[in-house]
């Protein structure tokens, strides 16, 4: 076939005036389109922080802190990221206990009966922690690391029994282990592949041993595992949020496969590798998009985000109601408690124990309304309680004082008008 010749015809040159018109056409809409993405991303901005239930702020003092861990959810151990040493400091941030430590741990000398220790510089042997002020005492600790014997739930006998290195130690009788109203998870025996539930304060099993590991109740709920997923259930053992979180052992200054209570409504959860926070139904308050989060207290946490270690805030509109009120006075005008016997009295939710007569002082405590207590002393609005061997301060709107049932007996001596003596009243009847 025969190459055919291919013409191509010459364009007319643009002249300069079209050109500069074009040029200044297509700089015009540049710019109009430059405008409306900032307006647009200034628009989000402002729906993001109006819509937004959280803040997070990075204090002064978080400049030279990292790897900040949960000891037993009470308060916090952040190591000095210069020297290594390690400090305390409360869950809401605020460092109690300067970083001149080399550890702390956890030790237990009876069941739920918990020691903090630290090692330290200043001592040869371990030091007791001041768990109220998060501070370190000049105190040593010569005990047990941990119970000699706990409670399990013997599936044989039907009932609660001591349980030591040996196996079986004996049924549990009730005056044995005292128990304020409540729930309380107990393991089938000290193996690790040991199920879980829950018994109630007469020792009768009152959840069955459904699960692999399980937490105290908090907010109504408590968290549970199964295989290596952590879930929560209510107090009939019922299932309220699914079971699709991680263990949050890298936070545990324990190294536990655990998971965090719920306290104020909400609590920290892991899940896909990151953190956020949710409420008791399971509902997403804080987005999965931090790389931690520590338990909290009045919807204040210790958290890492961006790469920073900071404070975590949630608006308190996501927080259940908490049992203090409003003013730190009392409903009688101010009058001050006087030592002995009271019951807790709130809506159905637990009352905060703080380490100071003050709403804002960190919580050492929760106590379940209906609780007994001992008031051993007050001040305006506050009291000083014995709450299980554990003292801290509670607002005094919320005790209610036991009065002592006085019984009267009428007895009756027989006389020859055939009249009975009352020795109470004083009067003859007949």
């Amino acid at each position: 076939m025969a190459a055919k010749n291919i013409t191509f015809k010459k364009k007319r040159p643009i002249n300069r005036t079209t050109a500069a018109t074009i040029c200044i056409i297509a700089a015009a809409v540049l710019v109009a389109a430059a405008v409306i993405a900032v307006l647009h991303g200034r628009s989000d901005g402002n729906k993001d922080s109006e819509n937004k239930s959280w803040q997070f702020t990075v204090p002064d003092g978080f400049a030279n802190v990292s790897d900040i861990k949960s000891l037993n959810e009470t308060m916090a151990v952040f190591p000095d990221a210069k020297t290594g040493k390690k400090g305390l400091m409360t869950l809401g941030g605020e460092i109690t206990e300067k970083a001149e430590h080399n550890d702390f741990t956890v030790c237990s000398d009876q069941w739920r009966s918990y020691r903090y220790i630290a090692d330290s510089p200043r001592s040869e042997y371990p030091l007791l922690v001041d768990a109220e002020s998060g501070t370190v005492t000049n105190r040593q600790y010569h005990g047990v690391t941990s119970p000699e014997r706990v409670p399990c739930w013997s599936d044989a006998g039907k009932h609660l029994a001591w349980t030591d290195g040996k196996g079986y130690a004996g049924e549990i009788k009730r005056n044995e282990l005292p128990l304020q109203p409540g729930l309380y998870p107990v393991a089938s025996s000290l193996a690790e592949s040991a199920k879980w539930g829950y018994v109630g304060a007469e020792l009768k099993l009152e959840i069955p041993l459904n699960y692999d590991a399980a937490k105290d109740f908090g907010s109504g709920v408590a968290a549970v595992r199964q295989g290596e997923k952590w879930g929560y259930i209510n107090e009939s053992g019922v299932t309220v949020i699914p079971f699709d979180f991680e263990s949050v052992s890298e936070l545990d200054a324990m190294s536990g496969n655990t998971a965090f209570t719920f306290r104020n409504g909400v609590a920290p959860v892991k899940k896909n590798g990151l953190y956020g926070v949710v409420n008791t139904t399971g509902e997403t308050v804080v987005g999965f998009e931090f790389a931690a989060i520590l338990p909290g207290d009045g919807g204040v946490f210790i958290a890492k985000y961006d790469g920073k270690w900071g404070i975590l805030t949630v608006d308190k509109k996501y927080l259940e109601q908490t049992t203090e009120p409003a003013t730190e006075q009392t409903t009688d005008g101010g009058a001050t408690l006087a030592a002995g016997r009271y019951l807790v009295k709130t809506a159905g939710s637990v009352l905060n124990m703080r380490a100071e007569a003050a709403a804002g002082s960190s919580v050492v405590g929760k106590i379940p309304n209906g609780t007994d207590v001992t008031v051993v002393s007050a001040v305006q609005g506050w009291a000083y309680i014995d709450y299980n061997g554990l003292k801290g301060w509670v607002s005094a709107d919320y005790l209610i004082e036991v009065v002592e049932a006085t019984t009267v007996q009428t007895v009756q001596i027989q006389t020859t008008t055939q009249k009975a003596y009352n020795f109470a009243t004083g009067q003859k009847s007949s």
